[in-house]
């Protein structure tokens, strides 16, 4: 066992699939699950991902040897200073939010005897709550750590432990580059499937014409808006410079189409497909 009480706040889709699979695995003992709604507290008792639970953050973190924050991005900075006075010396703060840059820096404001590793599973699904919690969901996935020169290696090694316990592979990244590449490979693709939908024509019913491509590329669109309005909004930067890029490639298939230039086309195309093929595992 690496942690002998959890606070889990935000226990929904995230938060509950680490609690079950943290608890399956016996590396983590009690779990105090925080919610904002009974129903979800309710939820996460019955499909066993909290022991107990209460809508107090402060309440649970007080004898937690390990806090994770599941909560949407822009609500753990002013939820990393509610519960700051309250943590107990030694506890290790975590949290898997989709961006990490305004998150490490809030957590610089936390006391010095306990430790904050920012962390990001990319893994997830188009359901929400803790209903909708998997202990597999972590399984063959990458999850990023963000920690700083002065993370004690102790505490970065039993959080290493834990991811590679619940079977995902961790990757260590400075926060910045983190939000970089994560703009292009996450949140870009979020908003494209997005787009793609609002660009549908409704007036012709698309969804008798839809097929499986259709399906398949525009599935993440169907995330919870409010959690990808906050991703989106706090790596705005990041994300408006991978559309500017994307703008470009665009532009490239527009202006082949309009020269009825197949070689350009075909060039473009094969391009695609080289790189994804690439992201094959």
């Amino acid at each position: 066992m690496l942690f002998e009480r959890a606070a889990v706040i935000g226990i929904g889709l995230i938060g509950g699939s680490l609690a079950l699979a943290t608890k399956r695995q016996g590396l983590v003992g009690h779990v105090v699950g925080v919610a904002r709604r009974e129903n979800t507290l309710l939820d996460a008792l019955r499909v066993g991902a909290a022991d107990t639970v209460t809508n107090d953050p402060a309440q649970a973190v007080r004898d937690a040897d390990l806090v994770y924050l599941a909560t949407p991005v822009r609500a753990i900075p002013p939820l990393l200073a509610a519960i700051a006075p309250h943590l107990p010396a030694g506890c290790l703060v975590t949290d898997g939010g989709s961006t990490k840059r305004a998150i490490v820096q809030a957590a610089g404001a936390l006391p010095a005897s306990v430790t904050f590793i920012g962390g990001h599973p990319m893994t997830g699904s188009e359901l929400s709550g803790p209903g909708a919690a998997d202990r597999h969901l972590f399984e063959g996935s990458n999850y990023f750590l963000t920690p700083t020169d002065e993370t004690p290696p102790d505490d970065l090694a039993r959080l290493i432990g834990l991811v590679e316990g619940i079977g995902a592979r961790p990757t260590l990244v400075d926060a910045a580059t983190h939000d970089r590449v994560l703009a292009a490979t996450s949140h870009l693709p979020h908003l494209v499937a997005a787009a793609l939908c609002n660009a549908l024509v409704s007036e012709d019913k698309p969804e008798r014409f839809a097929g499986p491509g259709l399906r398949d590329t525009t599935r993440i669109a169907g995330g919870p808006a409010n959690v990808w309005r906050d991703i989106l909004l706090e790596n705005a930067e990041d994300v408006r410079e991978a559309m500017a890029r994307l703008r470009e490639v665009l532009d490239s298939y527009d202006a082949a189409l309009a020269d009825a230039d197949g070689d350009a086309l075909v060039e473009l195309l094969e391009r695609a497909r080289d790189t994804r093929e690439g992201l094959e595992p």
